[in-house]
C-alpha cells in the first residue's frame, strides 16, 4: 500500500468536473455528508482543476473513523425523579463501582437493541402505558433533568424508534427505563447482565 505525502500527485475522477483529473494531496478539514462532524487536518486528494476534494487515501481512514466515533448528539428530557432513581439503581446493581455516567451507556444499549429489533420496538410502545400505571404522575411530583451526550448513531436510533412507536423522546425514555427495571432489577436476565457488566468494566 502506497503512503502518500502532501504534494504527491495522482489521478481520480472528479464528480464536479465530470472527468478524470490530476489530483494533489493536501491536508484539509473534511465535513461528513450527514453534517454530524468534521474530520480535521486530513490528507485528501484535491482536484487540480476545480480544487474539490475528490479522494481519500487509505492512510486517512483511521483518523476519519475516530472522528466519526467521537461525534455526539444531545438527548434531553425532564422526567419524574423516580425514573432517574430506577436508572441509577440499575447502574449500581450492574456494577457498584460504576458512576452515574453509566446511565448513558445503559440507555444507549437498550435504545440500540430496540432500534434493531421490531419486537423490542413494539414492546417499548406497549411499555409506555405500563409506565404510566407503574409510576403515576400526580401534580407536583418531583422531576429531574436527564441530559446526555450520546453517539450520533444512538440519536438516530432514538429518532427511528420515535417514528415507529409514535412516542416522543420523554415517553421513549420512560419506556426504556421500565424495560431496564424489568430486565435488570425485577427479573434479571443473566446473559444481559453479563453483557452490561462487560460494558461497565470498560466504562468505569
Amino acid at each position: 500500500m502506497k503512503i502518500f505525502q502532501e504534494g504527491d500527485q495522482s489521478r481520480a475522477v472528479c464528480s464536479h468536473c465530470a472527468d478524470l483529473v490530476v489530483t494533489t494531496f493536501r491536508r484539509r478539514d473534511v465535513p461528513f455528508s450527514d453534517g454530524s462532524s468534521v474530520a480535521k487536518n486530513i490528507l485528501v486528494g484535491v482536484c487540480d482543476v476545480c480544487d474539490t476534494t475528490v479522494s481519500i487515501p487509505a492512510q486517512s481512514t483511521p483518523a476519519i473513523s475516530k472522528t466519526r466515533k467521537e461525534a455526539t448528539a444531545s438527548i434531553e428530557a425532564n422526567l419524574p425523579a423516580i425514573y432517574v432513581d430506577v436508572l441509577d439503581y440499575a447502574v449500581h446493581t450492574i456494577d457498584h463501582r460504576a458512576s452515574t455516567d453509566f446511565r448513558r451507556v445503559l440507555l444507549s444499549y437498550f435504545l440500540h437493541q430496540a432500534a434493531g429489533d421490531a419486537q423490542l420496538a413494539t414492546k417499548l410502545k406497549a411499555m409506555h402505558a405500563k409506565a404510566l400505571v407503574r409510576f403515576p404522575e400526580h401534580r407536583g411530583v418531583a422531576r429531574r433533568r436527564l441530559s446526555m451526550k450520546v453517539p450520533v448513531r444512538v440519536s438516530e436510533d432514538l429518532q427511528s424508534l420515535a417514528t415507529r412507536t409514535e412516542l416522543n423522546t420523554t415517553e421513549l425514555l420512560k419506556s426504556v427505563v421500565c424495560s431496564i427495571q424489568d430486565d435488570v432489577l425485577t427479573a434479571p436476565k443473566p446473559k444481559l447482565i453479563q453483557a452490561l457488566q462487560g460494558l461497565a468494566a470498560i466504562s468505569i
